[in-house]
């Protein structure tokens, strides 16, 4: 009696009512049921034969989890999948301006790799190379980060510049406020407009700064203690015969405002403080110690 009401129970179930009325399934549970019994070793000593619908309601149930698993893992998968709105990346060899999808807008800095994508819940950048300065759209249910390698940059709206150099990446806040957090999370600041973040070895050094729009729009490289193999890095982004230093001394440091118009001038000019010789060649221009 236990196991006919069960089998009733199942008929009200719509689903399980749906897999008793089809046609193809109970054709095959009969054959399964035939076949069960045909198979039976001949020394087995009698046993009670079990009703069909028995056999039937084990395989159902089967189908059943199987079905209710199909649709729980769909419901888990589908909303992720179908969550991209948009994918962008960008390759500039020149100074580029260029909207992204959420509509926000960057200026690319002269050979600059820039990654964009968006979906229903966050925006997120990679800045793999080079310099941009973003003026991102306000959207306070999607925040914009920006991953440069060796510092993340969270805003929700506002104007700043982002330089990834070799070992660095410098911040400059130019309107409203972004967040700065090392690659261990071990450091976080908040920047406001005027404030400048500088990002190395898991460590922020903050500063101030004036200016009304990035000194690369206006053609200037603006170089502060930074080691000679990054500024060689930096004033390279504006040459097509590139600076190359022969054995000089990695600890050499440079500060200084460079015309970008003039690279071999800025070379000269670090040769000059810096006790080191330039020659020119048709390939490259190389700095070396003096004689």
């Amino acid at each position: 009696m236990v196991t006919s009401s069960k089998h009733d129970d199942e008929n009200k179930d719509p689903l399980k009512q749906a897999i008793w009325q089809d046609a193809a399934l109970i054709a095959a549970l009969q054959k399964l049921d035939s076949q069960t019994q045909v198979n039976q070793p001949t020394q087995a000593e009698p046993s009670q034969e079990k009703p069909f619908w028995l056999w039937g309601s084990a395989l159902a149930a089967s189908i059943i989890v199987a079905v209710v698993g199909v649709m729980q893992l769909s419901s888990e998968v589908t909303p992720e999948a179908s969550s991209l709105v948009a994918a962008q990346q960008y390759f500039a060899t020149e100074a580029t301006d260029v909207t992204l999808s959420d509509g926000s807008e960057v200026a690319l800095n002269t050979h600059t790799n820039l990654q964009f994508n968006e979906n229903d819940k966050a925006r997120q950048a990679t800045l793999s190379k080079g310099e941009a300065y973003f003026s991102v759209k306000r959207d306070e249910h999607r925040p914009f980060t920006i991953n440069t390698g060796n510092a993340t940059i969270s805003v929700l709206g506002t104007a700043f510049n982002i330089d990834k150099t070799l070992r660095e990446t410098t911040i400059d806040v130019f309107h409203g406020k972004v967040a700065v957090t090392t690659p261990d999370n071990a450091q976080r600041v908040e920047l406001v407009k005027g404030q400048r973040a500088r990002v190395h070895n898991n460590h922020i050094i903050v500063s101030t700064f004036k200016a009304q729009q990035p000194d690369w729009q206006l053609g200037w490289l603006d170089l502060e203690n930074v080691t000679i193999n990054d500024a060689i890095f930096q004033l390279n982004r504006y040459t097509d015969k590139p600076l190359v230093l022969s054995n000089v001394d990695a600890n050499l440091r440079v500060s200084g405002r460079f015309k970008t118009t003039d690279v071999v001038g800025a070379a000269s000019l670090i040769a000059q403080l810096n006790q080191l010789e330039v020659n020119r060649f048709d390939d490259s221009i190389v700095l070396s110690p003096t004689n």
